[in-house]
């Protein structure tokens, strides 16, 4: 049984419906009535999903435990999977930058820079917005928030410059807030017009453009499902800094390779009175410590013949 709690099921989720090969029955537990139906074979839950799951709680908790003297065995398979993916995360947080190719030089990896960007947020209380592509798919597995509401992206559905444009809540709000929009120079690129509104409006935030000069969420995907990349990158060089300082009253600067080079530019930023955007080379290469990996079955592109069989025969 799969239960899906408040998602989309798009292929990031689900690898094209493929990634429960054993699943014949779904609970589903969602605000929106097309996603609660999305699979066959669903008893839907519709409504807030938070209130939904105290409420199931109290009532589980009116059934006498199946287990005796301690966990069950399939809680300690749970635990010990939690565990290796501690373990794989913390391979990465270890390993920060990595040299790369594009850059000619040690850039950070995404990953981390994600990382230290979120540890950096979390004492001030800054809001994070992630923008589409590679940058949202760490940032996914990256971010562990203890507070609801402090962080928000478009959810996959890859609306490119989502992030960078929500910059301007800071300043149209009802409260006034700081806020640090993570984007890729795919995305940033979709809509530089913040940096114009940003000032106009007097947006108060930064902007931390992470760039791999390519679509590197698609690369990855490409590789992973065809062994081959295909037009996902470039080689125009593209100045963002310079881009960010021709526009009066942004303040723009680079983010350097390291932990304490990315802090300390946050820190500028966050110290300046307006929008700010942060330039940070990120790795894009074959070693795993460079990401957070690509897993299951996508169909990328042109559909998969392979991925295509096994969602008809799996029937979800």
């Amino acid at each position: 049984m799969l239960i899906a709690i408040g998602s989309r099921s798009v292929c990031q989720s689900d690898c094209s419906r493929t990634a429960y090969a054993n699943v014949k029955k779904v609970i589903n537990i969602n605000g929106e009535i097309d996603a609660a139906l999305h699979y066959n074979d669903t008893l839907p839950l519709i409504g807030d999903a938070r209130l939904t799951l105290l409420k199931l709680l109290t009532e589980l908790r009116g059934f006498p435990s199946k287990s005796q003297g301690g966990p069950s065995a399939w809680l300690k398979a749970c635990a010990g999977k939690k565990r290796e993916w501690g373990a794989f995360k913390a391979e990465r947080y270890s390993h920060p930058a990595l040299y790369d190719d594009t850059w000619k030089k040690q850039a950070l990896t995404q990953p981390a820079a994600i990382k230290i960007a979120a540890d950096w947020a979390k004492p001030k209380d800054v809001i994070k917005f992630f923008d589409a592509g590679d940058v949202q798919a760490n940032g996914f597995q990256v971010v562990e928030d203890e507070s609801y509401g402090r962080t928000f992206t478009e959810t996959g559905a890859s609306y490119m410059g989502f992030a960078v444009s929500a910059l301007l809540a800071t300043s149209v709000g009802r409260g006034k807030f700081y806020a640090l929009a993570f984007t890729g120079d795919g995305s940033f690129t979709m809509n530089p017009q913040v940096l114009i509104d940003g000032v106009q409006h007097g947006a108060r935030g930064c902007i931390l453009l992470l760039d791999n000069r390519r679509m590197a969420a698609i690369s990855g995907l490409q590789v992973a499902q065809y062994n081959h990349e295909f037009a996902t990158s470039d080689s125009v060089e593209v100045d963002y800094v310079a881009w960010a300082a021709s526009v009066k009253g942004v303040l723009a600067m680079e983010g350097g390779s390291s932990e304490g080079e990315l802090t300390a530019a946050l820190d500028k930023a966050y110290a300046y009175d307006g929008l700010a955007l942060i330039h940070v080379p990120v790795y894009y290469g074959a070693d795993p410590l460079g990401g957070m990996g690509v897993f299951g079955r996508w169909n990328v592109g042109n559909w998969c013949q392979e991925t295509q069989s096994l969602r008809h025969n799996i029937g979800l």
